[in-house]
């Protein structure tokens, strides 16, 4: 099956006559539409085509009697000679029209082949402008056939005196012909739009003049400086169903000026859609403008005569691109205006407030192009003939040009190539019409199709899969001017195996190697610190002692202050120098007590920029010692308990740890491998042997005796001050300044492990933390809530001192809190919870343990009914004063001019308390209603002021002074 569009090779019609001055003549294409009574669509499009030729005819040639072209190879080819010469001879001259030698079409001409309600007569308008000794002229060439088949010619022409050539002709038919009695001839218009924007109406029989409108109307919405050496560029009539359909997406708001208001707006009435430039040099601003013409009744009531500009908008146009030529195409189904300028292809989307560029392709040689359709595009160049893709920017089929005509062979090669210029495309034909040199071609395309012969979507990403066009050179230097910013992408990047990079990585690794086995560490970090792009200064002296330890370095690596300004780096140095700072020792494997990996470089600033540079990962460490690591000791576990006792071996202040867990992106793992050593360091993590403080205790029971009351206060004193102190160790360790930067590794931990999925959390905590370890987790995360107030109740009076600061959390660490308790009591399991608790608390206390959960239960449903009743006295006055304060500044925006305020002095305490119901007054009653039938009527002065009787409360406060 065809999976893209199928270009046929092309054939020649027939031969042009050519100009009568081959180096200035040229050949201009229009249309021919044809009218007949009574039908739905009453202008139609026909299978003929108009050619102009300066300074010698206006022929008119009809393409649809052409045969299908025969491309089958297992045809013989004495049937193919025989289908060409089918073609050729079936291309005929339906008629032709001679203009004066002297004169130059400046515009494609435009033919209208009509019919009358007898349907046996026909006659044929043709209009063209053509421009004769510094004038303009039109001209009418009228066929009219009768019942006998004898023609009747007739030639008229009028001057449009001097100025700017024309650049459009526009046929506008008579809105009486919509009865099938009438002519569709009868009285009808052309529209002639020059290059100055002037459009000039005549009558299409007569040609006489009967309006003119100057450009003013499509100058009045552009700015001052957009107004100067203005000049339509394109132009063309497009009916009005289609730009409502592909332009406004089905609004017709914009065009109601052109209905009546006794009726819908006719989908046969036509618009101009008009593509300006204007400014100064080197300033140009091209706009595109949709112009309709007025009707008779609305030009009455107007007073007016003319066009009006319906829309406008502007059209990007690049700074190196303003003072040069451009040739344009209008696929207004679709909502796009396609410009061809210096063999760049541009689509402008104009179904946006504001066009938009949607796609850019450069196709070198490109002369002339047809959009085919929304994802077709056909290109020409002097020697081949190209369907494109403009969405995915691919190439779906291309064909050479090469032509047979009368023994002779026409071709695009060579340096003397005859350009092939795109004119036309009839898509019920799917058949494109170009003209090269002086012959008159046709294309054959064949649409996509599907297995059982049947036409398929076009356009789809899988025909563009493979296609693609080569992407264009970047410019080395923006045309702003700017130096373009750094990327990883305008370079390669470092490790890129090309040249001779492999005999370079060998000869700097036998160097750094003989250096660190010389031991010489300065020059080992100093030949490191290049490959890294760390600067490198001495160390400073302390107390102006120059006598340097044996063991201290005596260089300081300057660290970048953010970590996103660190240089990309080769990998294979990263793991060079993890190999060369760690040695995995493989001593006595079956002795779980021995320190599998061990640092052999102190005081060196390499582990600092491993660490701080995020670069000390599990895959790095694993891939550094690959060769010595058993599948056992190649685990993420192992290694990253070995990694975080070591890191916390090398520095007991737990500082180089806290950047490693800040710096390094980490799994749920390591986290939970860093949290556990924090927590040890804090001693946060309870002993097994020790039971677990309680936050909440138990009262008195009610079966309890008075004889054990005192004794249980004393119990219940002793367990709140037990309490206390345990309270202020943890926060005493969490705000502590000896132990700052642990109190903020705890919160790093803390945020990084909410982040992680949900899944890998509960199963690293169920694989790293013992149960007791994860109860003594839960306890910190509960001190974390009363520390930070989220215990307390919302009803009882602040017991905080006023003069003492309190920063409140926000409110994201409630939200984080209860995700990392909802991990942990998800690796417990809710019965793994309470047996361990129980457990802890022993058999003499189950009962305690029974009463500390139910009063915590008790304290959260507490809770939750404090908070649902603050909602609900809350809603009332929110609601209340949102509408009151919103209804207030529509009254003030309203009678801003007219409303004074007026200070009213109230003692009356009551005065201060909210209306019934919490309803806010409304005073506001709109001057306009609606009766019976939908008719908008103004309300008296009376009603009015009843409206506003009745919305005064059911009761007021009133001072009266006397």
């Amino acid at each position: 099956m065809a999976s893209q569009f199928q270009v046929q090779k092309p054939y020649v019609l027939t031969s042009l006559p050519r100009p009568l001055d081959p180096t200035t003549g040229t050949y201009v294409v229009g249309d021919v539409y044809g009218y007949a009574p009574g039908s739905k669509k009453r202008k139609r499009r026909r299978a003929e085509l108009t050619v102009g030729i300066d300074g010698e005819a206006i022929n008119i040639y009809d393409v649809s009697l052409l045969s299908i072209y025969v491309s089958n190879p297992f045809f013989p080819i004495t049937c193919c000679i025989f289908t060409i010469i089918m073609q050729v001879s079936s291309s005929r001259l339906v008629t032709s029209y001679p203009i004066p030698p002297q004169s130059r079409l400046s515009c494609p001409p435009s033919s209208i082949r009509s019919k009358s309600v007898s349907a046996k007569d026909f006659s044929r308008h043709t209009y063209a402008a053509l421009d004769e000794s510094q004038e303009s002229r039109v001209t009418l060439f009228k066929d009219s056939v009768g019942d006998s088949g004898k023609t009747n010619q007739a030639t008229r022409s009028t001057s449009l005196g001097q100025g700017q050539p024309v650049v459009w002709l526009a046929p506008v038919l008579n809105p009486a012909s919509l009865n099938e009695a009438t002519d569709a001839t009868a009285d009808s218009e052309l529209l002639v739009v020059r290059a100055d924007g002037e459009i000039v109406c005549l009558n299409g029989e007569s040609l006489s003049r009967k309006w003119a409108s100057t450009a003013l109307a499509m100058l009045q919405d552009l700015a001052e400086d957009a107004r100067t050496n203005f000049t339509i560029e394109f132009c063309r009539s497009v009916p009005v169903s289609e730009v409502v359909k592909g332009i406004f997406k089905g609004n017709s708001d914009v065009l109601s000026l052109l209905s009546n208001s006794s009726q819908d707006l006719d989908d046969e009435m036509e618009v101009l859609v008009l593509v300006s430039s204007s400014g100064a040099k080197g300033l140009c601003s091209r706009h595109l403008h949709i112009v309709g013409r007025l009707p008779s009744t609305v030009s009455s009531t107007l007073g007016t005569q003319g066009v009006v500009q319906l829309h406008v908008m502007p059209l990007a146009t690049p700074h190196e691109k303003q003072d040069q030529s451009r040739s344009y195409r209008l696929d207004a189904r679709n909502g796009a205006l396609l410009e061809l300028h210096q063999h760049t292809i541009i689509i402008h989307d104009l179904t946006a407030s504001v066009p938009k560029i949607t796609s850019t392709m450069q196709l070198d040689g490109t002369n002339s192009f047809l959009p085919l359709s929304r994802t077709s595009l056909l290109c020409s160049t002097n020697t081949q003939l190209s369907v494109f893709n403009p969405i995915y920017k691919s190439l779906q089929n291309t064909v050479d040009i090469d032509l047979a005509v009368q023994g002779q062979t026409v071709t695009g090669n060579g340096e003397d190539s005859i350009s092939c210029e795109l004119v036309a495309y009839f898509s019920p034909l799917e058949r494109a019409i170009s003209i090269v040199g002086s012959n008159l071609v046709a294309i054959q395309l064949e649409a996509p199709q599907s297995r059982h012969a049947k036409r398929r979507a076009e356009g789809l990403l899988i025909d563009s899969i493979g296609r693609g066009l080569p992407t264009t050179k970047r410019s080395s230097v923006p045309p702003s001017g700017s130096l373009p910013k750094d990327s990883v992408f305008s370079n390669y990047l470092p490790g890129s195996i090309r040249g001779d990079y492999w005999e370079k990585w060998t000869s700097d690794q036998e160097h750094a190697d003989s250096l660190l086995n010389s031991n010489d560490i300065p020059r080992f970090e100093t030949f490191l610190s290049k490959k890294f792009g760390i600067h490198v200064e001495a160390a400073p002296t302390q107390n102006g002692d120059s006598a340097v330890a044996p063991n201290k370095n005596v260089l300081a690596w300057r660290l970048p202050k953010s970590r996103a300004n660190y240089p990309s780096v080769d990998r294979r140095w990263i793991l060079y120098a993890i190999s060369r700072s760690f040695q995995w020792n493989n001593a006595l494997r079956d002795d779980s007590t021995v320190p599998r990996l061990i640092f052999q470089l102190p005081q060196s600033n390499i582990l600092n920029y491993l660490v701080d540079a995020g670069h000390l990962t599990l895959p790095n460490l694993r891939a550094a010692f690959r060769t010595r690591l058993t599948e056992k000791e190649a685990v993420d576990g192992f290694l990253a308990k070995e990694l975080v006792t070591r890191l916390s071996e090398i520095d007991p202040s737990l500082e180089l740890l806290v950047v490693y867990l800040s710096a390094t992106h980490l799994g749920a793992l390591e986290i939970l491998m860093v949290l556990r050593t924090l927590m040890k360091s804090l001693e946060l993590v309870n002993d097994p042997n020790k039971p677990l403080p309680r936050l909440l205790t138990n009262g008195t029971t009610e079966d309890a005796t008075n004889g054990d009351d005192t004794a249980e206060h004393e119990n219940i004193g002793m367990e709140l001050d037990d309490l206390e102190d345990e309270i202020q160790k943890t926060v005493s360790y969490l705000n502590n300044e000896d132990a700052g930067i642990r109190g903020r590794g705890l919160s790093v931990a803390f945020a990084k492990l909410g982040a992680c999925p949900r899944s890998s959390a509960i199963q690293s905590l169920q694989t790293t933390f013992k149960p007791q370890e994860v109860l003594s987790l839960m306890y910190v995360l509960r001190v974390e809530l009363v520390k930070g107030g989220w215990t307390d109740r919302y009803l009882e009076v602040d017991y905080r001192d006023e003069d003492a600061p309190f920063d409140a959390p926000p409110d994201s660490i409630i939200k984080l809190i209860a995700d990392l308790l909802g991990l942990c009591l998800d690796s417990l399991g809710p019965g793994g919870w309470l047996l361990n608790d129980a457990m802890q608390a022993g058999d003499d206390a189950a009962a305690d343990f029974v009463g500390s959960l139910t009063h915590e239960v008790s304290a959260a449903l507490e809770g939750l009914e404090e908070t649902v009743f603050m909602r609900n006295f809350l809603a009332g006055p929110v609601k209340y004063f949102e509408e009151a304060s919103r209804k207030a500044a529509s009254v003030v925006s309203q009678d801003a001019n007219t409303a004074k305020p007026i200070a009213v002095c109230v003692n009356d305490p009551a005065a201060g308390a909210l209306p019934l119901g919490l309803k806010p007054p409304s005073q506001h009653v709109s001057s306009h209603k609606v009766v019976s039938g939908g008719e908008v009527v103004q309300r008296s002065l009376r009603e009015t002021g009843h409206l506003l009787s009745q919305k005064v409360g059911s009761y007021s406060l009133e001072r009266i002074m006397i």
